[in-house]
């Protein structure tokens, strides 16, 4: 498989249990968390090997797993605070299906800066400049977690998300 590991698994796992942990609710463990992201890590892994579309594709220490399809103009680099005006997809991983999409227009969804956006969007919009696009293979952590957005995202769904930034305020 040609995914690229920017550090030991062992080490960016625990690092992600951390990081989310903070955010846990008191119900939520961070053993639970553990689990979900190595089954989500797992579940990535496979269906891009089994879709024949897994080279090129690249682990951040996040957790988020991501192609670069165009690095963009390389000198705009958007910021947290910056609004992002994207042409996106977004579909549920599992079922290989579109859940929602900018139909071919830019958005910014009503001028939200990138930090309330979630966390996956937050670490792969940074990655490129402006008018690049990246694929994002999103695990739960990074999407809508347990919770999903009733009728919309089921719980623990993992996201693939197609993304050009083509332009930030």
């Amino acid at each position: 498989m040609m995914i690229k590991r920017f550090f030991h698994t062992g080490w960016m796992l625990c690092s992600v249990v951390l990081l989310f942990s903070g955010c846990l609710k008191k119900e939520d463990s961070a053993d639970a968390v553990f689990e979900q992201f190595v089954q989500d890590n797992t579940v990535i892994m496979r269906y891009l090997k089994y879709k024949g579309i897994d080279s090129g594709f690249v682990q951040h220490p996040t957790g988020l797993v991501y192609k670069i399809m165009d690095k963009g103009n390389g000198r705009d680099t958007i910021g947290l605070d910056n609004i992002p005006v994207v042409i996106y997809t977004r579909s549920l991983l599992k079922e290989d299906r579109v859940i929602e999409s900018s139909n071919n227009l830019p958005t910014s969804f009503d001028d939200r800066r990138l930090k309330d956006h979630i966390a996956g969007w937050r670490t792969g919009l940074r990655l490129i400049t402006k008018g690049g696009r990246i694929i994002m293979c999103i695990p739960s952590g990074l999407a809508f977690g347990p919770e999903g957005i009733p009728g919309l995202v089921p719980p623990n769904a993992i996201l693939m998300c197609d993304v050009t930034l083509t332009d930030f305020k």
